[in-house]
């Protein structure tokens, strides 16, 4: 995928129909206002002979006080549905172009959540993605349950494909989470959500900064102190502890100091009912020293609880998964009835230009 030419820009525009009082030249960029119930049904056929129509909608938590609007949409000339996120460009305007480029980045692993197209208004920033229908493995998980040892191994060595392409392009994803961590209808995971991630670090770079979510946090990102890939594998390691006893290995009872103190000083603790397998992989995972955590040293696929997967199998997707999300009740609340969502100062004729942000996949241009 490259960067959008004169040429392109028709393409985009057959996407979404442009504003009737904009004038017509080599570089017009995107109309983008298809929040609006109304200009969705107008969308226009063009090049990628595609009608767009917003289906469902839902709310996403963002660190802080920052949201993210998600929609399920349809495409005409698309066997699959799209999600577009919509995204407030005054409160993470310095993280949108980040996300997009590794989301076009991300096209080249399958464990990785990827974007079809770009495009923006004056005031949001809109990302067309691949719809991952089997929900998130935290929706997922509290609905069937603990996860079967199957199950967890399954899931643990598809993120690892996917944390392992990351690291290996210099990008710590900085917020490795069951939420984050998206189901396809035929049940293999896509990492999601890359507006925390880091690019460059390569060689001996550390970034700081508490970033992320809490309950996910590795002891040195705690601590405020410099960090690398180490702390997404600290991550790993609770994700999988989750999948497998529904909870973190560390002090919980509400009191956020309690829980910090907990991982910067206890060891792990862990239910009897884990194999001694899933145990050492959860103890070298939840090493204190990030510098001797199993991810980041030694080569973690070599496990005892990957002794059964087939990694270059894995890696073509050619095992089946031990579930599929499809099979089971879907989540009728997981998206709501779209509504207006146009903000003030959003309109027909607020269009940005932007070769950085606007774009189309090659994928979509057929």
């Amino acid at each position: 995928m490259t960067n959008i030419s004169s040429m392109d820009y028709n393409i985009l525009l057959d996407f979404v129909p442009p504003a009737r009082s904009m004038k017509k030249t080599p570089f017009q960029p995107l109309s983008c206002d298809i929040m609006s119930e109304e200009r969705v049904k107008k969308v226009a056929n063009g090049k990628i002979n595609s009608k767009i129509e917003m289906k469902r909608k839902r709310d996403v938590e963002e660190q802080g006080h920052q949201r993210k609007k998600v929609m399920l949409a349809t495409c005409s000339n698309k066997s699959q549905p799209v999600a577009i996120k919509a995204i407030d460009k005054a409160e993470n305007r310095s993280s949108i172009a980040k996300e997009v480029r590794l989301l076009r980045m991300a096209s080249r692993c399958p464990f990785l959540c990827h974007s079809h197209a770009a495009f923006q208004t004056k005031l949001t920033a809109y990302i067309v993605m691949e719809y991952a229908s089997g929900n998130n493995l935290k929706k997922f998980i509290k609905r069937t349950g603990k996860l079967t040892t199957d199950a967890i191994t399954f899931y643990a060595a598809e993120i690892i494909c996917g944390l392992q392409f990351l690291h290996a392009n210099g990008i710590l994803h900085r917020d490795i989470k069951l939420g984050n961590i998206l189901l396809t209808g035929e049940g293999h995971i896509k990492i999601a959500d890359f507006g925390l991630a880091v690019e460059g670090m390569f060689g001996q770079r550390k970034v700081g900064g508490m970033i992320g979510t809490v309950k996910y946090m590795a002891p040195e990102v705690l601590r405020l102190r410099g960090y690398d890939a180490g702390a997404d594998w600290w991550s790993l390691g609770i994700v999988i502890c989750k999948m497998a006893t529904g909870m973190t290995p560390f002090f919980e009872d509400g009191n956020s100091e309690k829980f910090i103190s907990s991982v910067i000083r206890d060891e792990p603790l862990f239910p009897k009912c884990l194999s001694a397998e899933i145990k050492d992989l959860l103890h070298k995972l939840l090493e204190k020293d990030p510098e001797q955590r199993l991810g980041f040293i030694k080569n973690i696929r070599a496990h005892p609880v990957f002794h059964s997967i087939n990694w270059e199998q894995l890696e073509r997707q050619e095992i089946p998964p031990p579930l599929c999300p499809a099979e089971l009740t879907q989540d009728k609340n997981y998206f709501k009835p779209p509504r207006m969502l146009m903000k003030e100062g959003d309109s027909d004729s607020s269009f940005v230009k932007s070769m950085d942000l606007s774009y189309l996949n090659d994928s979509w241009k057929s």
